[in-house]
């Protein structure tokens, strides 16, 4: 396996890897160039000013990463079997294993510049490099000391030596520029990452900037249409986020500065991590937004912990324009709320005619086009219908939290083990709100008028009080089996309503006491709540292993319940063609998934050891999952945090994720070396009469 393998391997040279799939990696990216003053003198050579940078911090950190890797799943021969590949390679001689490697992207000028890249190699010992190439399908042909061409049959690449550094190309014309050293111009990016991709936005021309945002605003506006038979409410909700998406991305494309994505493993510690870092350009509106989206702390912050399930918060200060957006939703939402309390209430349609003072005029428009402003419906609003005093209450709580600009809540899964040893959860959260009274009298009214309504088995009112906290507890007709095999039976939700919280929990009798001792948290250290730099506006963590532990105990019963699903929608879609005269459609009886010891044969084997036993794909997956995560290292955290000129969002990862890529890696390589054992060994089975 070793020797076909290292065949195949040493017919390609490490230009071909390091430099060859970078020139013909496609980048929809833009970079700038400038073009050389023409004179009667010796043209002077101007400098390259990127737009993007592709870098990969060095050869021996990755082969560093390797070992761990492979270490960490037990499987250290396949770091003996790279390092064998490597020596078939010539061992890379020539190229600096310790320095950084990878590509910058510029723009050739033009009415449409296109892009293209120049990739940049480190070079220890050129006589060593040179063989190493030759090695390959190059032939290296030597122009003058510092120009060399790359020979193919169909193709010639273009190389410029300069100090420790073979640029490379595959114009000539593209390497007649002073290009920045790569250690210093990525030592930024290689302190931090093993792998980095990173824009520079203040290089784009102006006009490419307003091309692509005219072209991103009149997709937005396409999208933001209503469609057929999406309700008022939901349509303003996705409208909110699309204008709110839209102005971000309009001050990232004018006002920021830099756009970088990162990964890096420490074997040290055990952690690899995945990083979006925004920096934007100093004093700018974007610079003080990011600033400002951590600017109160989190009512919740001393209760977020990193040993649940999961657990998600949010305390994020919004604009002004999100702030009228949101309440401008709550508007909308406000009236179809109403309504749809009328028809459950009196089971008739309300009257929607419009009066001289309920009737709203059009949307606004721009003077000078006449065209409706960005992001308004173009069409005249539904006139009002008068709103009931409870959902008035309700949605004036709702609004006037909008308008304080802060958004803070937070929602946390805790658990349990049922009789048999699998997870039982409990969820729980709160809501940071403005005038709680009200909204408290509101929604109590409203939850009396429902009460006795189908799809309620059962709502009980002031079930207990706690610190100023009323419970209502609501318990639905009809609970999905998924719902019972993750909460431990029929789950009840409990809503507690206080002056400045609304509270929440899902599960079993118990998740009334949880709730309560997360109230008894919260008010025992508010002085513990960070300020300043340590508030974070974003974060989510999730341990893996109870999640996983879940999906092993229930995941028959799950694909069970996920079939009559199935059979139901079918249902539905046979009831509908056989009304219009149509073929109804039939249901497909649910594969069945083999055990992971079975021997049964599948598609495509032809020879006995095929059909010994094997684990399908699904199995071998979740027997990756369960080895991987069967320690306590299996921390996903989440986090947006504010820098000093920017914000950064920040993907870290524990140990069992590190070992589920290495479990993966181990089984791809082993796979690759049992088909290459089966070419060269010859069928044995008597042919079939």
């Amino acid at each position: 396996m070793q020797t076909s393998l290292s065949i195949r391997m040493a017919k390609f040279s490490p230009i071909i890897c390091l430099v060859t799939s970078l020139l013909l990696w496609p980048v929809p990216v833009f970079a700038q160039a400038k073009e050389a003053a023409k004179s009667d003198a010796k043209p002077a050579i101007e400098k390259a000013i990127p737009l993007a940078v592709l870098c990969v911090a060095g050869v021996e950190r990755w082969l560093s990463n390797a070992d761990y890797l492979f270490e960490a799943v037990k499987r250290e021969e396949l770091s003996d079997f790279v390092g064998g590949q490597m020596s078939k390679l010539n061992d890379l001689k020539g190229i600096d294993k310790d320095k950084p490697f990878g590509m910058l992207v510029f723009l050739r000028p033009g009415l449409i510049p296109q892009p293209y890249p120049v990739s940049f190699v480190p070079v220890k010992n050129l006589s060593d490099l040179i063989g190493t190439a030759s090695n390959g399908p190059f032939k290296v042909k030597k122009i003058d000391d510092t120009h060399y061409d790359l020979v193919t049959d169909n193709n010639t690449i273009h190389a410029l030596l300069v100090g420790d550094y073979a640029w490379i190309a595959s114009e000539s014309d593209q390497l007649d520029f002073e290009f920045p050293d790569p250690v210093s111009f990525t030592k930024r990016l290689t302190t931090r990452y093993d792998l980095s991709f990173e824009f520079n936005l203040t290089s784009v021309p102006e006009g490419m900037k307003n091309i692509f945002l005219d072209f991103l605003r009149a997709s937005t506006e396409t999208s933001m249409q209503q469609r057929d038979g999406e309700p008022d409410a939901g349509h303003q909700l996705r409208r909110l986020n699309a204008m709110n998406s839209l102005d971000f991305l309009e001050q990232l494309v004018l006002q920021g500065e830099r756009l970088t994505f990162g990964l890096s493993v420490d074997p040290k510690t055990k952690h690899a991590s995945i990083e979006v870092d925004v920096q934007a350009k100093p004093d700018s509106g974007l610079s003080q937004l990011l600033q400002d989206v951590s600017a109160r702390t989190s009512y919740f912050s001393t209760i977020l912990r990193e040993d649940t399930p999961l657990t998600f918060s949010m305390s994020w200060m919004m604009p002004p324009s999100n702030q009228k957006r949101l309440a401008d939703f709550f508007e909308t939402a406000e009236q179809e709320v109403a309504s749809q309390l009328a028809n459950a209430i009196s089971g008739k349609k309300v009257d929607e005619k419009p009066n001289a003072a309920s009737a709203t005029p059009e949307a606004p428009k721009v003077a000078s086009t006449g065209k409706p402003k960005r992001g308004g419906t173009g069409k005249p609003k539904k006139p009002k219908i008068p709103v009931p005093q409870p959902i008035k209450e309700v949605f004036d709580s709702l609004r006037a939290t909008a308008l304080t600009g802060h958004i803070d809540f937070f929602a946390q899964f805790v658990t349990d083990s049922k009789s048999n040893g699998s997870p039982q959860f409990t969820l729980l959260g709160g809501a940071k709100i403005a005038d709680g009274a009200k909204l408290a009298s509101g929604l109590t009214e409203i939850l009396k008028q429902i009460k006795d309504r189908p799809g309620l088995a059962a709502l009980d009112f002031n079930i207990d009080t706690h610190k100023g906290v009323t419970f209502h507890r609501l318990l639905g007709s009809e609970i999905r089996r998924s719902d019972e095999l993750m909460y431990g039976g029929k789950p009840a939700l409990y809503i507690g309503l206080g002056s400045q919280v609304v509270w929440f929990a899902i599960g079993q009798p118990d998740a009334l006491t949880q709730i309560k001792q997360v109230i008894d948290r919260v008010e025992a250290a508010p002085s513990a709540r960070p300020s300043g730099a340590d508030r974070i506006p974003f974060q989510l963590t999730m341990h893996m292993k109870r999640w996983i532990e879940f999906g092993q105990a229930n995941g028959e019963e799950l694909q069970k319940e996920g079939f009559k699903q199935r059979e139901k929608a079918i249902a539905a879609q046979q009831a509908a063609a056989t009304a219009n005269g149509a073929k109804p459609v039939t249901a497909e009886e649910p594969k069945v998934v083999a055990p992971a010891n079975s021997s049964q044969p599948r598609n495509g084997d032809n020879t006995a050891a095929d059909r010994g036993n094997r684990q399908t794909p699904m199995r071998a997956w979740q027997e990756m999952q369960r080895k991987a995560f069967s320690g306590s290292d299996d921390l996903l955290r989440v986090d947006f945090r504010p820098t000093d000129q920017g914000a950064r969002l920040k993907f870290e990862f524990e140990e069992g994720f590190i070992r589920l890529m290495g479990f993966g890696v181990s089984a791809g390589m082993d796979s690759l070396a049992e088909r290459e054992q089966r070419q060269r060994k010859p069928n044995t089975e008597a042919p079939k009469k």
